[in-house]
């Protein structure tokens, strides 16, 4: 069950939060928020939805008030006018504000617009005041519709097209992103490829060629993300490239600093995917150039992604090449991270970067000889999962979880303490109670992979005959699994593991029945890490 969005974290609910964020009332984002709550959005998304639909409501009241001043005077236009002006009134912060009743009206108006007397300075707008009330109402389809005939507003400007055309766009890849459309992502594509680039020569009007190409590159990688080839990634990388050496920096700063960072963040994925360091080295690059527009004083929000984009590639290439340097300046990206995306201000953000920094830690904690960087792992996923509970957000308390038993493992070898090594047992079966084999497979196999690799060691510490057993039949399970999906690589780590843990299993019997045989030597511990 999916807990409403105006439920408490800690001890404010996420209105309350954004309220203070966005410097919004709160009637406006309380509004906004039920239709976000209908349309089942995931609650991790719901910070960045709740902040484009208030910049939306904000150019819903503009155009409204716009509108109402041009349809003032003419007599054509009168019955438009009483119409708007009754909208207007709707969307005033201190009115009771409705989005459903705004939208009939301005459905009303529309149907009042008569084209051969309402010039397209008027119904061209009127129809897009018409697709941003839909979008706040997460009514994408009637969004699209309706920019779809502003459009195509009869003797409108190429100009007026091509901007139509990218708000279109704006609400197909926001159906795509939010809510998990594919379709609506590759309609986009089509469009923004086959009709909008059109209105936007690259010889004439440089700038709007260049936001197409982003718009279209942006589009493309969230398709590349979702699918395993590449070529949707790799086209991207193509888009937002062409864009930046036409982008004028200087007179879009944060357009091209925006660019800079979807360009990281698909040669980051595509990079990761190929094990292609120089690509992975690029995309550092990219974020670096974003960072010098995005500073932290500019746009804080923003600032703050695209460190935390940057310290996790950092550390991709410090785990790697086991460059603590590297390392450690993803632990330190992940700290100035934290300082913007506080509990307070952001607490989904919040336990997301303190989950990433419990990583960057663990991770540098092997290479160090002292437990101290390894005790500041776990406590950074014991904080991150103070604010990911079970109950409001399953998926990101298992990975945690998951991650937390990795700590606690390599924790317990470093001090040779059973004790903890139980403890990071307990985190691993907590994962799998929301991670079972039907629900995540992948899931479930990596980190039964991991419980069963810690409880050989624990039994191997404790001449736990037992607990070997068992340890052989998850080890046993997982083998099953990596090996029915072809997981080649991983079947041969388990496999590995497997036959150390019979082994531990057949010594320790031997020891029960008297017969003290030489132990076995395990190999290095292994363990698999989810994001």
């Amino acid at each position: 069950m999916t807990p409403s969005s105006t439920a408490p974290v800690g001890k404010r609910s996420v209105i309350d939060i954004l309220c203070e964020l966005l410097e919004a009332e709160k009637t406006d984002l309380t509004q906004l928020m039920l239709p976000i709550n209908r349309k089942k959005a995931a609650k991790q998304q719901i910070p960045a939805i709740i902040r484009q639909a208030y910049r939306r409501l904000g150019e819903l009241r503009n155009d409204v008030d716009q509108l109402v001043e041009m349809t003032s005077d003419a007599e054509s236009t009168r019955d438009i006018h009483t119409l708007l002006t009754e909208a207007q009134s709707m969307l005033h912060v201190d009115a009771p504000f409705s989005l459903e009743a705004t939208s009939i009206v301005l459905e009303s108006a529309i149907r009042r617009s008569n084209p051969t007397t309402v010039p397209n300075h008027i119904s061209a707008p009127l129809a897009a005041a018409r697709a941003l009330s839909a979008a706040l109402e997460q009514n994408h389809q009637v969004a699209v519709e309706s920019y779809e005939a502003a459009a195509q507003t009869e003797g409108l400007k190429q100009e007026q097209q091509w901007h139509y055309q990218i708000l279109k766009a704006s609400i197909l890849e926001d159906l795509g992103r939010d809510f998990g459309v594919n379709h609506a992502l590759d309609r986009a594509a089509k469009m923004l490829e086959d009709e909008t680039l059109f209105l936007a020569p690259k010889d004439t009007r440089p700038e709007a060629w260049a936001t197409t190409m982003q718009k279209l590159g942006n589009v493309l990688g969230i398709m590349g993300q979702r699918q395993s080839g590449t070529r949707n990634l790799e086209v991207s990388i193509a888009k937002l490239e062409a864009s930046l050496k036409v982008r004028d920096r200087t007179k879009a700063p944060l357009l091209w600093a925006e660019t800079h960072n979807s360009l990281g963040t698909a040669l980051g994925i595509l990079g990761h995917r190929h094990k292609d360091e120089p690509m992975l080295k690029r995309c550092v690059a990219s974020f670096e150039l974003a960072l010098e527009e995005r500073t932290r004083e500019v746009s804080p929000h923003d600032w703050a992604t695209t460190k935390n984009n940057l310290a996790a590639v950092l550390q991709s290439i410090g785990q790697k090449n086991k460059d603590t340097t590297l390392l450690k300046q993803a632990v330190d990206a992940y700290r100035e991270v934290l300082e913007e995306w506080t509990r307070e201000r952001a607490p989904l953000d919040w336990s997301s970067a303190m989950n990433n920094l419990g990583t960057g830690l663990r991770l540098l904690g092997e290479h160090r000889k002292g437990p101290r960087t390894l005790e500041q792992s776990v406590a950074a996923y014991n904080s991150a999962l103070s604010e990911r509970s079970r109950e409001q957000h399953p998926v990101e308390w298992a990975m945690t979880q998951n991650n937390l038993g990795a700590a606690l493992q390599k924790l317990a070898e470093k001090e040779s303490d059973a004790e903890t090594m139980q403890k990071a047992i307990y985190a691993y079966e907590n994962a799998l109670k929301e991670w079972t084999r039907d629900r995540a497979p992948m899931s479930w196999s990596m980190t039964t992979a991991n419980l069963g690799v810690a409880r050989r060691t624990l039994a191997e510490v404790t001449n736990d005959y037992q607990a070997a057993i068992k340890a052989v039949e998850e080890l046993d399970a997982v083998s099953d699994a990596f090996r029915e999906a072809s997981h080649a690589q991983y079947s041969e780590l388990i496999i590995d593991q497997l036959a150390q843990a019979r082994k531990l299993a057949d010594s320790l019997l031997d020891k029960q029945r008297g017969n003290h045989r030489a132990g076995p030597i395990l190999t290095p511990f292994f363990h698999f890490t989810l994001a």
